[in-house]
């Protein structure tokens, strides 16, 4: 009998018939509690963001990078930089210079760069939403977790940024 893939997988079979590793039973549920409150929470927060603030979490994660960027950013170094998928970036940043949030630059000493730059109007937008944003977490996430819960959560995730944040592609790894 020819067991499906998710058979083979749920028993821990290769397609050689080779055992596969897996993880335990409690370590499958916190893997699924995990993946589960990251995207319900993402999902959340984005709605309410461009609700509250009128952008939504792509442009934030943008604006956040430029903010800390005073003198702009190249394209490909703000690509890189994003925590959202680089899928439809240009898009991205094209509905933020359209509603006055960044402009793009052409250096004098590199003319085939293209800078992005943070306007007034778009720290201003920041700013507001910064203020929502933080008080979404607040609310969704933080009041939910006692100060031992959140230093041990902390340090967890920090092992797992260590390893996962390099494997992305195209990503910076710092």
């Amino acid at each position: 009998m020819q067991l499906s893939i998710n058979e083979q997988l749920h028993h821990g079979l290769s397609h050689s018939g080779e055992s596969l590793s897996s993880p335990s039973t409690e370590r499958l549920a916190a893997w699924r509690l995990y993946f589960e409150s990251a995207l319900a929470l993402i999902d959340v927060l984005d709605s309410e963001l461009e609700r509250d603030a009128g952008i939504p979490m792509r442009s934030y994660d943008v604006l956040v990078h430029l903010e800390e960027s005073p003198e702009g950013l190249r394209m490909n170094e703000l690509a890189e930089r994003i925590l959202y998928s680089k899928s439809g970036f240009t898009r991205v940043v094209d509905r933020l210079e359209a509603a006055g949030l960044v402009r793009r630059v052409r250096p004098e000493n590199d003319r085939r760069s293209i800078l992005v730059v943070l306007t007034d109007q778009g720290r201003a937008t920041m700013e507001h939403a910064r203020r929502h944003h933080r008080h979404a977490i607040e609310r969704h996430f933080s009041e939910h977790l006692s100060d031992t819960d959140i230093k041990a959560l902390t340090r967890a995730l920090e092992k797992l940024s260590a390893h996962a944040r390099p494997l992305r592609p195209g990503r910076i790894s710092s």
